[in-house]
C-alpha cells in the first residue's frame, strides 16, 4: 500500500500524468446537522476507511468541507482513492466492528443518518495530470473548478489544459494543480465532464490570487473557452486525510 503513496508523492513536484488505473471517487454530501455528521466521520466512517487502507484496498481517503458558500448544494466532499482492480473487493468489504465502534455506530444510526445528512452525488474521476510544489502532499485548501466539455473535443481540450499548466513558478500562490476526467457517466444532461483543482496552503492565499488589476484573457485562454465551459468554482478546506 505504502509503495503506491510513496510513488505518487515522488512524482508530484512537476507536472505528471496519472496511472490510468487510479480512481478518484467523490461523494458529495449535504449535512443537515454538520456537528453530528462530523462526529460520525471522525468516530465511525474514518475507522472503516482506515481498515480499507490497512488491507491495501484503497490508497487514501480525504474529507473536505465547503468554505464561504452556504448556498452550495453540498457541505462535504469525501474522496476515496484506489486502484480500479480493487473495485469488487471494495464493494464486498465488511469492516471489523470493535465494541466501542459498534456501539457508537448504532447510536448515530439510531438517530437516522438521513436526518443528519443526504448524499447528493457520487462521481468517479480518472486523474490526467497533477503538480505539487516540493514538500506538499495533501494541501489545506482546494478550489475545485467544475467544467463541461464543448463539442466532444476531448483530446483537444485535455491537451490544451495540460499544456496550459506545465509548471508552477515560485511566485504562484497555488501550491498545486490537478486535472481529472469524469468516467462514471456520459451524455448531454450530465452536470460536468472534468474538474481542475487549484491547491492553496491558506484561505488568504486563495483570496489574494484573485486580487489586483484586471486584464483581458489572452489568445490561449480564448481558445480554451471554445473547448469548454467553466461552470463554477467552489472552495473547500481539508477536514481529514488518511493514508
Amino acid at each position: 500500500m505504502k509503495k503506491y503513496f510513496t510513488l505518487i508523492v515522488a512524482l508530484l513536484i512537476s507536472i505528471k500524468t496519472f496511472s490510468q488505473q487510479i480512481i478518484f471517487e467523490g461523494t458529495y454530501v449535504k449535512a443537515h446537522d454538520i456537528e453530528a455528521y462530523d462526529e460520525y466521520i471522525e468516530h465511525v466512517f474514518s475507522k472503516v476507511h482506515q481498515q480499507r487502507i490497512d488491507k491495501g484496498l484503497i490508497i487514501g481517503w480525504d474529507v473536505w468541507k465547503v468554505v464561504d458558500n452556504p448556498q452550495e448544494d453540498f457541505t462535504h466532499m469525501l474522496t476515496t482513492i484506489y486502484q480500479v482492480e480493487n473495485q469488487e473487493e471494495i464493494d464486498e468489504f465488511q469492516p471489523t466492528w470493535g465494541d466501542g465502534l459498534f456501539s457508537r455506530d448504532v447510536t448515530l444510526r439510531g438517530q437516522d443518518l438521513s436526518s443528519i445528512r443526504e448524499i447528493v452525488g457520487v462521481v468517479k474521476y480518472m486523474g490526467l495530470a497533477q503538480i505539487r510544489k516540493p514538500g506538499i502532499e495533501v494541501p489545506s485548501y482546494l478550489a475545485m473548478n467544475i467544467i463541461k466539455l464543448k463539442n466532444e473535443k476531448w483530446k483537444s481540450y485535455e491537451d490544451a489544459e495540460i499544456n496550459g499548466t506545465r509548471s508552477l513558478n515560485e511566485n504562484d500562490l497555488r501550491v498545486g494543480w490537478d486535472f481529472k476526467r469524469r468516467i462514471d457517466d456520459y451524455g448531454t444532461d450530465i452536470s460536468h465532464t472534468h474538474v481542475t483543482a487549484d491547491w492553496y496552503d491558506s484561505h488568504e492565499s486563495f483570496l489574494r490570487s484573485f486580487m489586483g488589476s484586471a486584464s483581458d484573457s489572452n489568445n490561449a485562454y480564448q481558445k480554451m473557452l471554445s473547448l469548454r465551459d467553466l461552470k463554477y468554482r467552489v472552495l473547500l478546506k481539508k477536514h481529514m486525510s488518511l493514508r
